[in-house]
C-alpha cells in the first residue's frame, strides 16, 4: 500500500490518462531524468507499462436506498471517505458484502443486487466487520473502541470495549477474533464469548490480522530492497522470532525502495496472497506486483498491476482474497457509483 506522503504526492498531479511524460527527478546527478507515464494519475516507470488493470465485478449506485450505497451526500455524521468502509468476497462468486456505514447496515449483493441487508444503527458508525465459518459476526467502532459480536442475523450476542483507534479485524477461529491494535502495540487476540484477551502479538505495522495453523503473518517492505514475508507462532512476546518464509529482492534501481507490503489473505486451498510496492523518491510506482504463495514461501503465481488511486488511507482494507484466488478491490468515482473490482491472476 503506498503510504500518504506518496500516494498524495502521485494523486496530486492531474494530467491525461496514458500519456507519456519526462520527468526531472531531484537527484545527486541532477542530469538523471526519470521517463514515466501517468495512468490514472499515477506515475508509472517503464517496467510497469504492460502491467495489468482491475475488471469490474459490480457496480452500485451511491444513495440512500437499501439497495444504494451511502456516499459523501448521505455522510451526515463526515466519518466516512464517501463510500462503504469496507467489503469482502463470499463462497460465490458472484456475490460481496458491502458495509455501508454511512446508512448503517451491513448489505450482501449478488450481480449487483441487494439480496440483504443487516440493520447496524445500534452500534454508530461500524469501520470494520469479520465473519467466521458458523456464519457469526464481528463488528468494529473505531470512535467508541467498541466490538459487537452477532449471530448469523445480526443479533448482539455481546459487547466489549476497549478497541479505541483499532485498524482492522479477522478471525482466527471460529471463537478468536484477531484485531490489528496500534494502542495495544500489536494484534490482540480475544474470544468473541467472554472478550478475554488471550495475548497480544507484539509488533509494528508489518504484522496483519491472516493467521493460520502455522501462525500469524505479517510482510516487512518499507525500505530497502529486500522484502520479507514472515510467519509467527502463537508465542505473544515481541521477541518471539519470526520465520523468513520467503524475500522478495528488488532490482537495484538507484533511489528505488519498497514503499509498503499488505497481506490480502489466503484462498480456499490455503495459498497466501499479498502485495508489495516500490517507488522512487519522488513517487514514480517501479513496481507494484500481487504474488500468490504456498505456506513454504513457493511463489506459484505473481503479477504486476495497474491501481485506481482512491484517497483512503483509513479504511481497512483496500485489497482482499477470494476463496477462488482472484483479488477483490474497489474505486469510487465519488458521485454515481461505487465499484468492486477484481485482478485474476495469470
Amino acid at each position: 500500500m503506498l503510504k500518504k506522503t506518496v500516494l498524495a504526492i502521485a494523486t496530486g498531479i492531474i494530467c491525461s490518462l496514458s500519456v507519456p511524460v519526462i520527468y526531472a527527478q531531484e537527484h545527486e546527478n541532477e542530469n538523471v531524468v526519470v521517463e514515466h507515464k501517468m495512468i490514472n494519475t499515477l506515475r508509472y516507470y517503464k517496467t510497469m507499462y504492460e502491467a495489468t488493470p482491475d475488471t469490474e465485478f459490480m457496480r452500485i449506485v451511491i444513495g440512500s436506498k437499501p439497495e444504494n450505497v451511502g456516499g459523501y451526500q448521505q455522510d451526515k455524521r463526515h466519518m466516512s471517505y464517501g463510500f462503504p468502509m469496507a467489503f469482502r468476497p463470499t463462497k460465490n462468486p458472484d456475490e460481496a458484502w458491502l458495509l455501508d456505514s454511512i446508512n448503517d447496515s451491513l448489505k450482501l449483493f449478488k450481480s449487483g443486487k441487494l439480496i440483504r441487508k443487516v440493520d447496524l444503527s445500534r452500534m454508530g458508525f461500524v469501520t470494520d466487520f469479520a465473519m467466521n465459518s458458523i456464519g457469526e459476526m464481528a463488528f468494529l467502532n473505531a470512535s467508541k473502541g467498541t466490538i459487537y459480536i452477532t449471530d448469523k442475523d445480526g443479533k448482539i450476542k455481546n459487547t466489549f470495549s476497549g478497541f479505541e483507534s483499532a485498524l482492522y479485524m479477522e478471525f482466527a477461529s471460529d471463537k478468536d477474533l484477531l484485531i490489528k491494535s496500534p494502542l495495544s502495540k500489536g494484534v490482540v487476540r480475544i474470544s468473541i464469548e467472554n472478550g478475554a484477551v488471550l495475548g497480544v502479538y507484539e509488533g509494528d505495522q508489518s504484522i496483519s490480522c491472516y493467521s493460520s495453523a502455522k501462525g500469524i503473518w505479517g510482510i516487512k517492505a518499507s525500505g530497502g530492497t529486500i522484502a520479507k514475508l514472515f510467519v509467527r507462532t502463537t508465542n505473544f512476546t515481541f521477541d518471539n522470532p519470526e520465520t523468513i518464509v520467503a524475500e522478495f529482492p528488488l532490482k537495484a534501481y538507484e533511489g528505488v525502495e519498497y514503499k509498503g507490503g499488505e497481506i490480502y489473505g489466503f484462498d480456499a486451498e490455503g495459498n497466501i496472497y499479498f502485495g508489495l510496492i516500490a517507488c522512487d523518491m519522488n513517487g514514480i510506482i517501479f513496481r507494484d506486483r500481487i504474488y500468490k504463495c504456498d505456506q513454504n514461501g513457493k511463489v506459484l503465481k505473481e503479477m504486476d498491476v495497474i491501481a485506481k488511486p482512491v484517497m483512503s488511507p483509513g479504511i481497512p482494507r483496500h485489497k482482499i482474497a477470494c476463496p477462488d484466488g482472484r483479488i477483490m478491490t474497489f474505486y469510487s468515482d465519488e458521485l454515481k457509483y461505487f465499484y468492486l473490482n477484481m485482478y485474476t491472476l495469470k
